[in-house]
C-alpha cells in the first residue's frame, strides 16, 4: 500500500469516526446532540435487520431463476444513464417537479428562516431595479436581524448572487419556483460531471438518481436558501473544466469562469473551498499543456460577476471590499479563531465540535435511511484502489470545505447541516459505487448483499425516514410562514397601519439598533443585562436623545451582574433575561403581560406587496409619531393569541393612540 493511499484511508476512517461519535456531547459548550442515543439505537437495529434480510435474500436467490431475473432487472438502471441526453433531461425534469411539489405542499411556498426572508427582500429590491431602499425615519419600527441600515440605505447583508436568481422568480410573482428550478438544473449539471467522473453506466445512473431523490438535497432545493444555487455553479464550472480538458474551447473557458464567479457571489466559502483545488488542478494542467491562455480567459470571465458584487458593495456599504455582512456584524464574521459576533469565541476545539456535528447530522439527514447515511460511501472509499482525477478533486474540495467550516464560527443548521450540503453529489457517487467495489473485492454473494442492503435502506427511507422528516419540516416556523397580504384580505383590512406585536426582547434589540448600537454589541447587552434594566436604560437614552456610545457608557456597569441572570420564566420569549431577586416596575410587568397575551413576527410582514398597508413594530408610546405620518389610515394590532392558530388583526382606536404621544 502506498503512503498516499494509506493517508487517504486514515482520513476516511477519521471522518467516519467524526460522523458517528458525539463529540459535541463530550465537549462542554452550548451545542450538543441530545438525540444521539436514540439515533444510534435506531441505526444499530436498522443495520442489523438490513444485513440479515439482505444476506438471506442474496443466499436465497443466488442460483434461482428469480435471482437471475433480479440481477437482470438491475441492468434496467442504465435507462437513467446521464450519458444519454434524454435520460439526463428526464431525470432533471422529474427532480424539478419533485422539488416544486415539496415547496408547495411542505413549505407552502413561504420562507421559513430569517435568511430566506432577507434574501427575498433583496430579490424584490433588485426586481424593482434598485440595490437598496430608503431607511424608515424611525428605524426601530422596521429593523430586523439581517437588514442593514447605513447612511439612509436599507438593504440585506447577503451577497447578490442568490437574490439575483430569486429576482427572476419575483418578476413573475412566484419567487418560490426559483429554488426547484435551480435544483433541477443542478441535477442536470451533476449528470454532465458524471459523464467524466464514472465509467460504469449503472453507477452513473445510480449516482444521478441518488442525488436527485435524496431528501436533504431535495428539501434544500425546495427552500429559498442559497446552497443549491452555489452547488449549481460549482458543478457547471466543473463540467466546463472537464470539457476544456477534452477539447479546449472559448465557450468552455467562459462557462467555467462565469460559473465560478457566480459561485463566489452566491456563497464565497463554498466557492473558495471548491475553487482552491480547482486552481491547483488548472495550473498543473496549464503548465503541462502550455495553455496559459485558457486560464486567462477563465479568470477574466470569473471577474465579471465578482466585479458586479464589488459594485454592489460600493453602492451599498460605501466600499468595494466591505460586504453588508461585515458592515452589519463587524470584522469578526470571517474565517479564523477569534471572538464571534455573538455567542462564545470560536476556538479550534469549538471548530472540531462543529465539524463533528455537521457530519453526525449528515449521517441522519442525507438519505434518512435506517443505517448511517455516510457508511456506504465510506466503505466504498476504503475499498477503492485507484482514484480518477474528478474523484481526487471532489475529495480535496470536500476536505477544504470541512476545513473552512472548521474555522468558521457559526453553526449552519437548517433542514439539515446546510454548510456541508455541497458534499451530497460526491457522497451519492461513492454510495452508488459500493456494490461494484464489493463485487470486485469479494465476488458473488457479498455483492448481492451490498446491492440488496442499499435497496432495503432506500425502502426504509421511503417508508419511514422521509415521511417523518417531511412531517417535521411541514411544521417548521409557522410564524415565518405568515402571508400578511392573504391574511389582510381575508380580514378585509385595507388602507391601514398595522402594528405587529413582537416580543419584548425583539423590541429591545430593535431600539438598541436604532440608537446606533452595533449588532454584536446589542447582542452582548441583550444577553447579559436584565431586560427591565435594559428597558429603563433605553427609555433614558431615548429621552435624552443619546447615541450608542453614551448608551454604552450607561449599560456597561449593568454587565457586572451577567452571571446572576437566567432565561425569563415569565415570557414565551425565553431569550429575555431576568436578574435573580430583581423587582419589576409597572412598565416592565406590562411588557411581560403583552408577551403572554400573544405575539407575532415582523419579518414576514415586510414581504407584503400591498401599498395600502404599512406594517411596523409596536413601539407603544412612539406609535403616535408613526400614525402622524399616515393620516387617515385605520390602525390594527397584529398578534397571535395563545389559542389562535394564526395571527389576527385587532382594530385599535386611532385617536387614543395619537393622544398617547
Amino acid at each position: 500500500m502506498t503512503l498516499g493511499r494509506a493517508a487517504g484511508r486514515l482520513a476516511v476512517v477519521t471522518l467516519l469516526g467524526l460522523s458517528l461519535l458525539p463529540l459535541a456531547n463530550w465537549i462542554p459548550s452550548e451545542r450538543s446532540a441530545p438525540w444521539y442515543g436514540a439515533t444510534v439505537r435506531d441505526w444499530a437495529i436498522g443495520t442489523a435487520v438490513i444485513l440479515v434480510v439482505a444476506t438471506l435474500l442474496a443466499l436465497g436467490t443466488r442460483t434461482s431463476a428469480l435471482g437471475t431475473r433480479r440481477l437482470a432487472l438491475g441492468g434496467l438502471l442504465t435507462v437513467f444513464d446521464p450519458a444519454r441526453f434524454r435520460a439526463l433531461l428526464g431525470v432533471s425534469v422529474l427532480a424539478t417537479l419533485l422539488y416544486l411539489g415539496t415547496t408547495a405542499e411542505i413549505f407552502g411556498g413561504r420562507p421559513l428562516l430569517i435568511d430566506e426572508v432577507v434574501n427575498l427582500f433583496q430579490a424584490r429590491t433588485y426586481a424593482a431595479g434598485r440595490l437598496w431602499l430608503p431607511v424608515d425615519p424611525d428605524p426601530a419600527f422596521r429593523s430586523i436581524l439581517h437588514l442593514v441600515e447605513h447612511q439612509g440605505k436599507w438593504f440585506g447583508h447577503f451577497p447578490p448572487g442568490w437574490p439575483l436568481l430569486l429576482a427572476l422568480g419575483e418578476l413573475i410573482r412566484a419567487p418560490w419556483v426559483a429554488g426547484p428550478v435551480i435544483g433541477g438544473l443542478t441535477v442536470f449539471a451533476w449528470g454532465l460531471v458524471l459523464r467524466s467522473a464514472e465509467a460504469t453506466p449503472s453507477v452513473r445512473a445510480g449516482a444521478l438518481l441518488l442525488f436527485a431523490l435524496a431528501p436533504f438535497p431535495a428539501f434544500m432545493a425546495a427552500s429559498q436558501m442559497s446552497h443549491t444555487a452555489v452547488l449549481l455553479w460549482i458543478l457547471l464550472a466543473l463540467a466546463g473544466w472537464l470539457g476544456i480538458r477534452r477539447e479546449p474551447r472559448l465557450s468552455g473557458a467562459l462557462l467555467t469562469g462565469l460559473a465560478f464567479g457566480m459561485a463566489a457571489i452566491t456563497r464565497p466559502a463554498e466557492a473558495a473551498a471548491f475553487g482552491v483545488p480547482a486552481a491547483v488542478w488548472a495550473l498543473v494542467w496549464a503548465w503541462r499543456t502550455r495553455r496559459i491562455g485558457v486560464l486567462v480567459v477563465i479568470g477574466l470571465a470569473a471577474l465579471l460577476p465578482i466585479g458586479f458584487m464589488l459594485a454592489v458593495n460600493q453602492e451599498t456599504t460605501g466600499s468595494l471590499w466591505r460586504s453588508g455582512y461585515e458592515l452589519l456584524w463587524g470584522p469578526n464574521v470571517g474565517i479564523g479563531f477569534h471572538p464571534a459576533p455573538f455567542g462564545p469565541s470560536h476556538t479550534p476545539v469549538r471548530g472540531l465540535e462543529l465539524v463533528s456535528l455537521y457530519l453526525l447530522r449528515l449521517n441522519v439527514y442525507l438519505f434518512e435511511t435506517p443505517i448511517p447515511s455516510l457508511l456506504p460511501a465510506a466503505l466504498a472509499l476504503l475499498m477503492a484502489r485507484d482514484l480518477g482525477a474528478v474523484d481526487r478533486y471532489l475529495l480535496s474540495a470536500g476536505v477544504v470545505l470541512l476545513g473552512v467550516y472548521f474555522a468558521y464560527w457559526h453553526d449552519g443548521f437548517f433542514l439539515g447541516p446546510r454548510f456541508v450540503h455541497a458534499l451530497a453529489p460526491m457522497l451519492a457517487l461513492w454510495t452508488a459505487r459500493l456494490p461494484g467495489l464489493v463485487g470486485m473485492r469479494y465476488p458473488g454473494v457479498p455483492r448481492q448483499i451490498a446491492a440488496y442492503g442499499l435497496g432495503l435502506a432506500a425502502l426504509g427511507a421511503v417508508a419511514i425516514g422521509i415521511p417523518k422528516r417531511a412531517g417535521l419540516n411541514a411544521a417548521l416556523q409557522p410564524g415565518l410562514r405568515f402571508d400578511a397580504d392573504r391574511a389582510a384580505s381575508r380580514a378585509t383590512v385595507s388602507n391601514a397601519v398595522v402594528l405587529v406585536q413582537e416580543s419584548w426582547g425583539s423590541t429591545l434589540l430593535a431600539r438598541l439598533w436604532a440608537l446606533g448600537v452595533s449588532r454584536p454589541d446589542a447582542e452582548r447587552y441583550y444577553r447579559n443585562i436584565d431586560s427591565c434594566h435594559l428597558e429603563q436604560a433605553l427609555d433614558a437614552a431615548e429621552l435624552a436623545d443619546a447615541g450608542g456610545i453614551l448608551l454604552g457608557d450607561r449599560l456597561a456597569p449593568l454587565l457586572a451582574d451577567s452571571a446572576k441572570l437566567r432565561a425569563s420564566p415569565f415570557s414565551p420569549d425565553t431569550s429575555e433575561r431576568v436578574l435573580q431577586g430583581a423587582r419589576y416596575d409597572r412598565r416592565c410587568v406590562a411588557r411581560i403581560e403583552e408577551d403572554r397575551h400573544g405575539l407575532a413576527l415582523l419579518a414576514p410582514t415586510l414581504l407584503s406587496r400591498r401599498r395600502d398597508l404599512f406594517f411596523a413594530r409596536n413601539l407603544h408610546e412612539r406609535n403616535s409619531g408613526l400614525l402622524a405620518r399616515f393620516p387617515g389610515r385605520s390602525v390594527y394590532l397584529l398578534r397571535q393569541a395563545p389559542l389562535d392558530s394564526v395571527p389576527r388583526f385587532l382594530p385599535l382606536d386611532r385617536d387614543s393612540l395619537l393622544q398617547s404621544r
